[in-house]
């Protein structure tokens, strides 16, 4: 539209003054026309613009001199016009350029204004809407850290509420349970003590398997347990060097006979020089037993067949039977916790649906992996791999002498490059809580004086940690401290509970429940003196009868006394000449520490053996005797070290 509004403009200026021309020849219009280059040049900027219209004003202007009949050349009616109107171009375009330069660059800057202006209301509006969405975020992140506090708090309370109750469902199922395996195995293995009993055949049958059942209950149980602990993550690894088809050839024992009363074989094919791994014995042991019972559990015919091998990580253990197999679509349930492949009321196999889910705990535990292959009518194979540090040694046949004095450099799991530690400790129920509080090292046990060096050397502990109150090493100090490395650091510390704390209460051996016949046979056996009378203090009537039972099967005519409280206990031996007393720690009326203080007052009561039966381990007994930690290294340490030491501490 401006570009129209500009033309009709100057055409209508270029024609009023051609229209006067026209009427009026004398009156020097012609004149004129300079107007309309000078008023052509403020308003368009384009020189090639000014000059055009420049170039219509003399045409016009000589068309009209022409139509006067003025000669081509007429100085003052065509050139001095014509000349007239583009020099008024040249000099308005020169005149008018700056301006227009100057007009074009704050045009520009007006519109980059409103750009920038435009971009800025947009960033303003993008900034309103992020700040609202990050107040939005802010109180949804708010929001969710609340409820992340509340899970985590429900989650906490759910996971001691389930230590609770494992804790308690354990020592209610195991109160009455401990008690059935007690007596059915005194009335299995030592028939005698019931002399006035007949035992016929079926009756023994049915003894001995109400025992076998109570133990299967029992290991059930465990199985729970161990899963519960598995879960949170508290179930600790006691790991030593072992052959792992020393373990297998165990495991096989315990089910020979089932397999040969089935009419099933049970054969191995163990590849030869395989290397000692670092495992925990007892945990592998339950994995192959588990796998073991599974196997003849779904095997009619036919039987099964342990291959051990080297594969390129470790050491690969298959358990292969030719039982009736699992469906491919049915595989994942046998992994999971009480999963059953048949889960119906009336299926053929029983099975709790424990052993495989908590063998897999245990494989990975050990920094392995366990898998299983199926066949539906031909069998399963259950795989799993226990790992090693690639690079180590066999031992060689000549070696094999030797290994129980130098610690063989065998395949050993992946423990991730973990830090060694020595322990010198000969209570193993302490060294079980160590290695189970330090399961960020490796704890190797120091059993004699002189491997200390050997050890030293191999692993390159961190540090030697000695119970202070180890006979051992108060007997020789110098020599253990001889062997040592000058930058090994050496913790002397005053380990609580244990048979330590045990001894210096005047105890001479400590049971845990629940204890078998054979422990507390052997536990007496290990007293010195006749041992004529016995005194079971417990207010458990049917532990105390439990364990008088017990006594009865050795053959030995104990003349047996009960107390069922700690006061009437004190008032026994006062009254009869008691050579034990087996001591239960918590009774009603007065605890067992306080009976033990008595004892150790009376000094009539110096010759009178005492071992404690409880539930509870000997360092949560009683107030704790007085504890200290020492930090020694055999060479002389900076000032800036001690200090460092202490800061650490």
């Amino acid at each position: 539209y401006f570009q129209i509004a500009l033309i009709l403009s100057i055409s209508s200026i270029l024609g009023a003054i051609a229209w006067q021309e026209w009427l009026f020849p004398d009156s020097a219009a012609q004149f004129f026309f300079p107007l309309v280059v000078v008023v052509s040049s403020l308003l368009v900027s384009s020189r090639a613009d000014v000059f055009a219209v420049a170039f219509s004003t003399g045409v016009v202007c000589v068309f009209l001199a022409r139509l006067q009949g003025a000669p081509w050349l007429d100085y003052d009616q065509i050139i001095l016009p014509v000349l007239l109107v583009f020099f008024t171009a040249f000099v308005a375009w020169l005149g008018s350029h700056q301006m227009h330069t100057a007009l074009a660059w704050m045009h520009n800057s007006y519109v980059r204004a409103n750009e920038l202006l435009n971009e800025l209301r947009d960033e303003r509006m993008q900034r309103e809407s992020t700040l609202k969405m990050l107040e939005e975020a802010y109180y949804r992140i708010t929001k969710l850290n609340q409820a992340l506090i509340e899970a985590r708090s429900a989650a906490e309370t759910a996971r001691r509420l389930k230590a609770e109750f494992a804790a308690n469902i354990s020592h209610e199922l195991r109160t009455p349970l401990n008690l059935i395996i007690g007596f059915s195995e005194t009335m299995a293995n030592a028939p005698e003590t019931y002399r006035k009993v007949t035992w016929s055949p079926t009756l023994r049958g049915d003894v001995e398997q109400i025992y076998r059942s109570s133990r299967h209950l029992s290991a059930l149980i465990d199985d729970i347990l161990d899963l519960s602990a598995l879960e949170a993550q508290q179930l600790g690894l006691t790991m030593d060097e072992a052959r792992l088809e020393e373990v297998i050839e165990d495991a096989i024992a315990v089910f020979r006979n089932l397999y040969q009363a089935k009419k099933l074989y049970l054969r191995t094919n163990i590849a030869p020089d395989l290397p000692l791994l670092r495992i925990d014995i007892t945990r592998i042991r339950q994995v192959l037993l588990n796998l073991l019972a599974n196997a003849i559990r779904f095997t009619g015919k036919g039987g099964v067949t342990v291959t051990v091998r080297l594969v390129d990580r470790g050491v690969e253990v298959a358990v292969a039977d030719t039982g009736i197999g699992i469906a491919e679509q049915d595989l994942g349930r046998v992994f999971e916790k009480f999963g059953q492949v048949d889960g119906s009321i009336n299926r053929v196999h029983e099975g709790t649906g424990l052993g495989v889910p908590l063998s897999k705990r245990l494989v990975e535990l050990h920094g392995g992996k366990l898998w299983l292959e199926s066949q539906v009518g031909k069998g399963t194979t259950f795989y799993f791999v226990l790992p090693f540090l690639p690079g180590s040694q066999r031992l060689l046949p000549e070696q094999e002498q030797r290994r129980s004095t130098i610690p063989s450099p065998a395949y050993t799991y992946d423990s991730g490059n973990r830090d060694s530690l020595l322990v010198l400790e000969p209570d193993q129920v302490l060294m079980r809580t160590i290695r189970r509080q330090m399961s960020n090292y490796d704890v190797i046990e120091v059993k004699e004086q002189g491997e200390l060096a050997k050890l030293i050397a191999y692993h390159q502990p961190v540090a030697f940690l000695i119970d202070a109150a180890n006979t051992q090493y108060l007997a020789d100090q110098p020599a253990w401290v001889a062997q040592l490395t000058q930058d090994l650091p050496v913790v002397l510390v005053s380990m609580p509970g244990g048979l330590n704390k045990a001894r210096s209460l005047g105890i001479q051996d400590y049971l845990i429940k629940p204890i078998s016949r054979e422990q507390l046979l052997d536990a007496i056996a290990c007293l010195e003196g006749e041992i004529r009378t016995v005194l079971i203090a417990d207010d458990d009537p049917q532990l105390a009868e439990l364990l008088s039972r017990m006594l009865q099967s050795s053959g030995k005519d104990y003349r047996i006394l009960k107390a069922p409280g700690g006061i009437e206990a004190l008032a026994i031996l006062k009254q009869h000449a008691v050579d034990l007393i087996l001591l239960d720690l918590v009774m009603p009326d007065i605890s067992g520490l306080d009976v033990l203080q008595a004892i150790k007052q009376d000094g009539s009561f110096s010759s009178l053996s005492v071992i404690v039966v409880s539930g509870q381990l000997p360092a949560e007994t009683g107030p704790q005797a007085e504890l200290f930690l020492q930090v020694m290294r055999p060479k002389s340490a900076a000032i800036t070290e001690i200090f460092s030491c202490l800061k650490s501490l």
